[in-house]
């Protein structure tokens, strides 16, 4: 196996933004968990798998750091908006199913919103997250040594 083998990637798009799901309810990282700079907030369509593979763009507002290229996503979030989209669509055994964040989709392909027949035409227009990163949070305040 060559050493630099390329990383399978979904989308044909290029690769946009690190990424974080964020897990925690009670940190909204306001400030960049990598540079510590403030993070200003940016609305954009969420290519996301839900189990068993249905795919859907959400457009949705996430942190997001300018300086380190990072989106931050807040999981409980998503969870909500997701819940809700399978309620109103009359598809409630969808609620609570497993997801995958994949990347981005261009505003322009997810306002013409057609539906898509085919894998390839999905693959077409997804950008993928550049890297996917995890973060743990440290405690404030004194620790016993």
């Amino acid at each position: 196996m060559p050493k630099n083998k390329k990383e399978e990637r979904f989308g044909k798009q290029p690769p946009r933004h690190s990424f974080f799901l964020n897990p925690y309810t009670d940190a909204r990282f306001t400030r960049c968990p990598k540079c510590d700079a403030q993070t200003k907030q940016r609305k954009l369509p969420l290519f996301i798998f839900v189990s068993p593979a249905v795919p859907i763009a959400l457009n949705k507002t996430c942190r997001y750091c300018p300086a380190c290229d990072l989106l931050i996503a807040h999981k409980d979030q998503l969870d909500a908006l997701l819940a809700a989209m399978f309620t109103q669509s009359r598809q409630p055994a969808m609620v609570g199913n497993d997801y995958f964040v994949v990347g981005t989709v261009d505003r322009a392909n997810w306002k013409e919103g057609k539906p898509v027949k085919h894998v390839d035409e999905l693959r077409a227009i997804v950008h993928d997250f550049k890297k996917v990163l995890d973060f743990e949070l440290q405690p404030y305040g004194w620790m016993k040594e």
